[in-house]
């Protein structure tokens, strides 16, 4: 693919608890959306954690709504959680079968943060394998990576090219 020069992340869209987030904003989201994308942004960064409470996901259902209203061509990147439950590589499958059913697809799937950084080796290896099964089962077309430091960068890059998984 190719990426704009800039991006648009949703981090705060359905937070409640850090920005304040009311669905009153949705129209606000939304002309955002589509001041963005007029202006030649093309890719939205997100995760399946965006949103608090009963919210969660809240920032995946809005893009979802807001591409199938649009015509704009987006590309859409979200980020996983590796939750403490999400343990397995069918975990990791499962998550982004939840991202497609609030966004209608997935560009870029990625893992949000590295379980190696807080001792969870054992998890990040699954959810690595959980990954590359998704961009073999055809459900995102690349994966990646965010909040990964360089040795665990370069270890799951290794994982991903082994694969043949981009």
């Amino acid at each position: 693919f190719k990426l704009s020069q800039l991006g648009v992340g949703t981090w705060q869209w359905g937070n409640k608890l850090l920005w304040g987030y009311d669905t009153k904003q949705d129209a606000t989201l939304k002309d955002v959306f589509q001041t963005f994308t007029a202006n030649g942004a093309n890719w939205f960064d997100t995760g399946d954690s965006y949103g608090t409470g009963e919210l969660e996901g809240r920032a995946e259902e809005l893009l979802g709504q807001f591409v199938k209203e649009g015509s704009a061509d987006v590309l859409l990147a979200t980020k996983l959680a590796a939750y403490p439950w999400r343990l397995t590589p069918e975990s990791m499958v499962e998550a982004v079968r939840g991202s497609l059913g609030r966004m209608g697809r997935v560009d870029i799937a990625q893992m949000h943060w590295s379980p190696r950084s807080y001792g969870f080796g054992f998890q990040e290896d699954m959810l690595l394998d959980g990954l590359c099964r998704c961009y073999d089962a055809g459900l995102c077309r690349a994966v990646g990576l965010s909040n990964f430091g360089p040795k665990n960068l370069r270890r799951a890059a290794a994982i991903f090219d082994a694969r043949s998984v981009p």
